[in-house]
């Protein structure tokens, strides 16, 4: 069942939640293993290869930096796909269509060089924000905030894209901040609820001082709020439009 609903001009926070899990709810599955895959997979080898780091064993050590390595370009790649294939599949539900994982991955494959432009833009700035103040790095970060949903949904380069995420974001960066920190809790509830696993499964011991929390329900974390934040990112998106330029009309109207 899709979740398109109306845009309004006042940009509203409920109704971005409502929609980030309407359309998770719509399309959970899919996008839940897509998300095992693209990022909890490269999070466990990346956490087994960093343990190997203590072993005694030099053959064992080595494999463990290569795999640690691999792990983290690999993951780097499957994030910004990731990040792609769950705006496509968002953004196509709040439109009121469904978009096959298909669709939505030759989508994601189309706009990787250009999403991965706009991360490194926006990753430095943001650090060289952060360094020097941590206003204007949390201001950065606020103003590039959809500049990836552009990509995807517009198929922008990554000067417009950026430029059309200030133009979206432009007046509502105090909700989007307020947006950001609904998600942090989110994220910090979900951590705790981990943790709690990882005391009562502490006897469980995998390898080289893992348990199962750290290979399994750790990564497995990573790969839920890494698809919430996503999913969160393509609505808020989605918000701006219908605020900016929807008026009354259905948001399918606002993407025609």
């Amino acid at each position: 069942m899709s979740s398109g609903y109306e845009g309004k001009r006042r940009f509203d926070l409920g109704r971005v939640i409502e929609r980030t899990f309407g359309a998770i709810g719509a399309n959970g599955l899919p996008l839940l293993l897509m998300s095992v895959i693209f990022v909890g997979l490269p999070q466990a080898a990346l956490v087994w290869g960093q343990a190997q780091w203590t072993q005694t064993d030099a053959d064992l050590m080595t494999v463990g930096v290569l795999i640690w390595a691999t792990s983290l370009l690999v993951g780097v790649v499957c994030n910004v796909l990731m990040q792609g294939v769950v705006t496509h599949v968002v953004v196509a539900d709040l439109q009121g269509r469904k978009a096959s994982l298909g669709e939505s991955f030759g989508v994601a494959m189309k706009s990787f060089w250009v999403l991965l432009g706009v991360g490194i833009v926006a990753g430095l700035a943001m650090a060289l924000g952060l360094i020097l103040l941590v206003v204007p790095g949390v201001l950065i970060f606020l103003i590039w905030l959809v500049a990836g949903p552009v990509v995807v949904a517009e198929g922008a380069g990554v000067g417009r894209a950026l430029q059309r995420s200030r133009d979206l974001t432009r007046n509502h960066r105090w909700w989007l901040l307020l947006l950001t920190v609904v998600y942090l809790v989110i994220s910090w509830i979900i951590g705790i609820m981990v943790g709690i696993a990882g005391v009562a499964t502490s006897g469980f011991q995998v390898d080289a001082g893992l348990n199962l929390v750290t290979l399994v329900l750790g990564p497995l974390a990573q790969a839920i709020s890494t698809l919430l934040w996503s999913s969160i990112i393509a609505a808020t998106y989605v918000e701006l439009r219908a605020v900016k330029e929807g008026g009354g009309q259905t948001i399918a109207s606002i993407f025609d």
